[in-house]
């Protein structure tokens, strides 16, 4: 049987998702990122997946976002998305600290994946964390600040305005850019799926990526799955890709 709880890991509201005959034992454990103004109870279907194929599933509510939502309105999440992604990134290491000092999850065998907001963030940890050993990226980019550059100047022809420096603020996503140093995935299992019709997150971004890393002699492990006719939101057959690749490489 498959078991959900709701509980908090390192003050920060997950679920956790595991089949409930070894729900004690180290597993092999996959934190999953939800995407943008969404929260972690509309991703269980991955994690009810993912569980019943023997993993243990963390499902995480981003800054801002489902319990830790607080006054925040749609436009502060507009104005505050790299900062989510950002909190994303450094809470990783807390969470997974946790788990493997509970003797819960396997510290040699670490996914992370996500949808949109969630497949930016997996694309970020994977430059910044060593221990990740598989990586599913749905709809997302790691060209952070091509994509901040973008995003800022949609933002502003809508008519919002941020109340910091706007330059500075992309300058400092440089860390987190995956594409600035390309070769920290290290040959790592990477899935990229992404619609040709994305009318949110660019295509464009997930096909230069798998283009740079082939030509770079890095795409060994990496899978790109294109589907033609999708827009901004996986298909029964995207995700059950990323079922199957994390139970072929974790």
């Amino acid at each position: 049987m498959i078991q959900v709880e709701n509980e908090q890991i390192a003050g920060i509201p997950v679920l956790h998702i595991s089949n409930s005959e070894n729900t004690d034992k180290m597993l092999p454990t996959i934190i999953f990122y939800h995407g943008f103004t969404s929260q972690k109870e509309l991703y269980l279907h991955y994690g009810y997946l993912l569980a019943q194929r023997g993993f243990r599933v963390i499902l995480p509510d981003a800054k801002f976002h489902g319990e830790r939502l607080l006054n925040a309105t749609p436009e502060d999440q507009a104005t505050y998305f790299w900062d989510v992604i950002e909190a994303n990134i450094k809470e990783f290491s807390l969470i997974v600290s946790e788990l493997i000092n509970s003797g819960k999850t396997d510290s040699d065998r670490i996914g992370v994946g996500g949808v949109s907001m969630g497949a930016i963030t997996s694309l970020g940890l994977l430059g910044q964390y060593e221990e990740i050993k598989v990586a599913v990226s749905l709809m997302g980019s790691a060209y952070y600040v091509d994509f901040a550059k973008e995003l800022s100047k949609y933002a502003a022809s809508q008519g919002l305005t941020f109340p910091y420096d706007v330059d500075e603020r992309i300058l400092a996503l440089q860390k987190y850019d995956l594409t600035q140093n390309i070769t920290k995935i290290n040959n790592r299992p990477l899935l990229l799926w992404h619609g040709k019709k994305d009318d949110v997150v660019p295509f464009a971004y997930s096909e230069k990526l798998y283009q740079t890393l082939v030509e770079e002699s890095l795409a060994d492990n990496v899978k790109f799955v294109v589907d033609n006719n999708a827009k901004h939101k996986v298909s029964v057959e995207g995700m059950l890709e990323g079922v199957s690749f994390f139970e072929k490489f974790l």
